[in-house]
């Protein structure tokens, strides 16, 4: 979910994606910002900042104002589920400050090494008015349970539950578990698409299954 404090004179398009790597809670990603004026150019502002970091300024092919880009690589200690702050310092003449605050949707996930068991049913819960919910459990002979969640219109649904009858159909030990939850938002003014955010949550977990 996100918010917007201040008056965009612009229209702003966010769009992130941010990825667990595998076994470490070390996290990567790229976040993209787009700004365009009242008549539908692409433009740079004087201070565009994310989490207090500079974001980069790319061009098209013609040098004219693409987009700006940060890795995740560039916001140091950044963790799935952490609040993104987007800061308009300069508008110069075409707008006033604002800011973004974006809370990105996910899994509330067990560390690694969680034991689960194949006769308790398994309740995982997500953040936000989410899009998609993708979870995936992979047992050590490669057969997958997955459970996919599209949620077209938020009812207040928070969580995914798995029966334990679907657990026993994994062999015992070792299970890979993936999630990808997408979250879409958008701000309407003037009926006209004025702000919006696509934010893209990956995580990565191992964990046991026992009896």
């Amino acid at each position: 979910m996100f918010s917007v404090i201040g008056t965009p004179h612009v229209a702003v398009r966010f769009a992130a994606t941010l990825t667990e790597s595998p076994g470490t809670s070390t996290v990567g990603g790229m976040f993209s910002v787009t700004m365009v004026d009242s008549i539908g150019r692409r433009i740079f502002l004087n201070d565009v900042r994310l989490n207090s970091v500079p974001m980069h300024e790319e061009v098209d092919t013609f040098g004219l104002p693409s987009r700006y880009v940060l890795t995740g690589a560039e916001l140091p200690g950044i963790a799935i589920g952490d609040t993104i702050r987007l800061d308009a310092l300069d508008g110069g003449d075409l707008t006033p400050p604002f800011q973004y605050l974006i809370v990105p949707s996910h899994l509330t996930l067990p560390p690694n090494a969680t034991v689960i068991h194949e006769n308790q049913d398994l309740v995982l819960p997500f953040t936000g008015a989410v899009e998609r919910v993708l979870l995936t459990l992979t047992d050590n002979q490669g057969k997958r349970l997955r459970v996919n969640l599209q949620l077209e219109s938020y009812t207040g649904q928070n969580k995914i539950f798995i029966p334990a009858r679907d657990l026993v159909g994994l062999a015992l030990g070792d299970v890979q578990v993936a999630t990808d939850v997408l979250d879409t938002e958008v701000i309407l003014k003037n009926g006209q698409l004025a702000q919006d955010v696509t934010f893209e949550t990956r995580q990565n977990r191992l964990w046991s299954l026992q009896p």
